[in-house]
């Protein structure tokens, strides 16, 4: 995952040694992240200290990139606009930004990406771990502890897209799916504040069973409650277990969520209904867990183009993504 830092941002960073999070903030960023710095190398000479802390973080990758870079272009371009991410690729809409613009406000409310002014490096940084003890995963036992969707809230990061992979999620009532689905995706776009691009990769028969046009009244209800914004809706669709990943998970642009169940954990009054044994939520942040979902996203698209090549009627809806090329 890339780190795009201004100047101030890593002055303010190092000023704040004296956090308790601090240590941990520094390990993942040197551990786990490609640093982009927003000005160029010689500038770093006027600042011995920055200097010297920024040769330090190239010691000892680990898992990260080897190489961090330098650009005399800041990006985001400035001044920074809201609807800036609208030409930014995957990967850019999957980084985390420390940005000194007095415009970086507009963009943070929209809720589409980890953006963080002069002074809030950390919090904002925190926000990647999963767990209380700074750590990139966080495991529920869906048996003993795991409630309501409401719990996942605290996951819950900017996003821009949501791939949601369940061979079996339409192969339900419709009251069921409702219940469940509505309430999985409110917790997911709880705080974003434009245009979600969703895409489903299911199973085509149970899915027109149920009822194509059902199921998307279902998804755009339950997002325009959050942000009434009509989200675009895709389904990728096949009735070959070759082609639909058995796998059930939901990729986001921070956040990879797996289960070993169908994710329709309750009824309709809210009494656990699932027999699954986990739900696991890992950052993106883990290098690891980034080029995991990197290569889950190739094999995502291979399936929809050998999809597509059995028929244009296995692939409904808007077909927009910045995850999938439609």
């Amino acid at each position: 995952m890339d780190l795009y830092i201004d100047y101030r941002n890593l002055k303010s960073f190092l000023d704040s040694r004296q956090s308790d999070d601090f240590a941990d903030c520094e390990r993942m960023i040197k551990r786990q992240l490609h640093v982009i710095y927003n000005m160029e190398k010689d500038f770093l000479k006027s600042d011995p200290i920055l200097c010297q802390w920024v040769l330090k973080l190239g010691e000892g990758r680990g898992d990260s990139e080897k190489t961090d870079s330098f650009s005399s272009e800041k990006f985001p371009l400035r001044p920074i606009k809201s609807n800036a991410p609208t030409q930014w690729n995957r990967k850019q809409l999957s980084s985390i930004y420390l940005i000194d613009d007095e415009d970086s406000s507009k963009l943070k409310q929209r809720g589409t990406v980890l953006l963080g002014n002069v002074g809030e490096e950390i919090s904002e940084l925190k926000k990647l771990f999963c767990g209380k003890d700074y750590e990139y995963h966080h495991l529920y036992d869906l048996q003993k502890s795991f409630n309501s969707w409401d719990q996942l809230s605290k996951q819950i990061l900017p996003c821009t897209d949501i791939i949601i992979n369940d061979r079996y999620l339409f192969k339900n009532q419709v009251e069921l799916v409702d219940y469940n689905l509505s309430r999985m995706l409110k917790v997911l776009v709880a705080n974003v504040q434009n245009k979600i691009n969703i895409v489903f990769y299911t199973c085509y028969n149970f899915l027109k069973e149920f009822n194509v046009l059902q199921a998307k009244d279902i998804i755009k209800k339950a997002i325009k409650n959050i942000n009434k914004i009509d989200p675009n809706v895709t389904f990728v669709t096949s009735n070959s277990n070759n082609l639909i990943p058995h796998d059930r998970f939901i990729i986001t642009n921070y956040r990879l969520i797996r289960s070993g169940d169908s994710f329709l954990y309750f009824n309709t009054e809210g009494k656990r209904i699932t027999n699954g044994g986990s739900l696991d939520v890992d950052s993106l942040a883990n290098y690891s867990t980034y080029i995991y979902v990197e290569s889950l996203l190739r094999k995502l698209q291979d399936s929809y183009k050998n999809i597509k090549s059995k028929g244009e009627q296995y692939i409904i809806g808007a077909k927009k993504s910045n995850f999938i090329t439609f």
